[in-house]
């Protein structure tokens, strides 16, 4: 009979929320195992979201707004830890009606209200808008401004998440999907879908769109609504803080999206919602692209330029539209993370807290840890050209040869992994004219053919043979 390993903490998703509560783990002297169904960490929801540290999510009152509002600061703490790039910003709710004007003063006493002094909030005049963002609508008549919102690179900190925790003593199993869990005595028997199997005292739960289905492997239920969203991206963006359009009657299910922008500066707009039935339709209508445009074209008075990518993900949306933080009705061992759409990226770091807190009152014992080591940086030629290494490969984003090959050496074996780590073939051109150098390089730093490498794993073939 083969050795089954055995962990103090079994997590069930490397998306953001499964990797900070990993990282908060990580701290303490236990055993922690991640197992994700994909073949690299932040691969689920994780990967289609606008990278947006948020401040407000109505209501207020709701577990999503205080979660958003405790995180904010602290996932740019981690940021700064591991060496996160990050650009902070504000964000300008627009007037664009004279009924809008009229409520602003109300809105902006209900938000010093409820955000009190942690966050500043301020009315800025037409006037003001003109000078500090001049490509903003003629028609817009005041507005808004939110501070301490923030724009982060989310693959940045998701691979830097997944190398510390990696150096600090996790363990990482990939390509696996969870289809049991078994009590046996005073363990859980976790197997997956390729036959292997692991026993943990505790299990958390953070499976993101899929979470839903580890929860009945245990016998209860939960049922989620699925909300695609899309984003447009340009070459460059069009201002310097995030410009949304003022609401009077808000929509429980989504925040109304923006014109934004990435930490390297392009634009991003978006996004929009429809609710689907398949987690896995990743598709773009013509539709999703003009209502967007349509909507967002309105806030500014230039063009954006012709969009050079559209992308979508799916949220998973609660029944009460509201991150649930729950124990199994089958034990208190077993820790489930539910709803984590927007904002659970800036929630993260306080969803991990109450993580934490429920597994030490179920008996989790938590002893700090003296020898934490740090994440060795990624380093990058756009960031710091003096520290670059060999040819460029990519023009756009000025991504070398070295920085590809560190990417597959950190452990990425696909197209995407090395698109998400390094940034290359995801520039103005897509790939058009760097993804046969990308593929090459990558191929000679795994010994393989180009013809075996996939775009995401399994059967993603980019290369086709005779």
């Amino acid at each position: 009979m083969s050795k089954v390993d055995v962990y103090d903490v079994v997590i069930v998703g490397a998306g953001i929320c499964g990797l900070i509560t990993a990282y908060k783990l990580a701290h303490y002297k236990l055993d922690i195992l991640v197992i994700d169904m994909n073949n690299e960490p932040g691969w689920g929801v994780s990967k289609g979201h606008a990278a947006i540290v948020h401040v407000i999510q109505l209501p207020f009152k709701s577990l999503k707004s205080k979660l958003a509002r405790e995180g904010n600061r602290e996932l740019l703490k981690i940021c700064d830890y591991l060496k996160v790039r990050y650009k902070k910003t504000s964000t300008l709710l627009l007037a664009m009606n004279l009924l809008h004007l009229l409520a602003l003063p109300l809105i902006y006493l209900y938000l010093r209200l409820n955000l009190k002094e942690e966050f500043k909030v301020r009315i800025v005049s037409r006037r003001t808008l003109r000078r500090i963002e001049p490509n903003i609508s003629d028609k817009v008549l005041a507005a808004i401004e939110v501070n301490d919102y923030a724009v982060i690179d989310s693959f940045d900190l998701t691979y830097g998440l997944y190398e510390f925790l990696k150096i600090n003593g996790v363990h990482f199993v990939f390509g696996e999907k969870v289809v049991r869990i078994d009590f046996q005595n005073d363990f859980l028997k976790i197997s997956t879908e390729g036959g292997r199997e692991f026993l943990s005292r505790y299990l958390v739960n953070a499976g993101g769109l899929y979470a839903d289905e580890v929860v009945r492997l245990l016998g209860d239920y939960v049922e989620f609504e699925l909300g695609k969203g899309v984003m447009i991206v340009f070459e460059r963006q069009v201002s310097d803080r995030l410009l949304s359009p003022l609401t009077l009657r808000p929509d429980p299910k989504t925040k109304g999206g923006a014109v934004m922008f990435t930490w390297d500066g392009k634009g991003l707009w978006g996004p929009n919602l429809r609710i689907v039935r398949d987690r896995n339709d990743l598709s773009i209508e013509e539709s999703d692209v003009k209502t967007i445009i349509s909507k967002f074209s309105k806030l500014v008075k230039v063009d954006p330029g012709i969009p050079i990518k559209a992308y979508s993900g799916i949220r998973p949306i609660s029944s009460i539209n509201d991150f649930i933080i729950t124990y199994s009705t089958k034990s208190r061992r077993i820790v489930n993370i539910l709803g984590t759409e927007s904002p659970a990226l800036t929630s993260s770091p306080a969803i991990a807290r109450v993580v934490l807190e429920k597994l030490k009152e179920a008996g989790l014992e938590l002893i700090p840890r003296e020898d934490i080591v740090e994440r060795t940086v990624f380093h990058r030629f756009r960031d710091k050209p003096e520290c670059g290494k060999g040819r460029l490969i990519c023009i756009c984003n000025k991504v070398t040869e070295e920085e590809v090959r560190e990417a597959v050496r950190r452990g990425s074996k696909t197209l995407q992994g090395v698109m998400f780590r390094t940034g290359a073939c995801m520039g103005v051109c897509q790939g058009s004219r760097c993804l046969s150098e990308v593929i090459e390089v990558i191929s000679d730093e795994l010994g393989v053919k180009p013809s075996n490498i996939t775009l995401r794993g399994g059967g993603s073939w980019i290369l086709k043979t005779s």
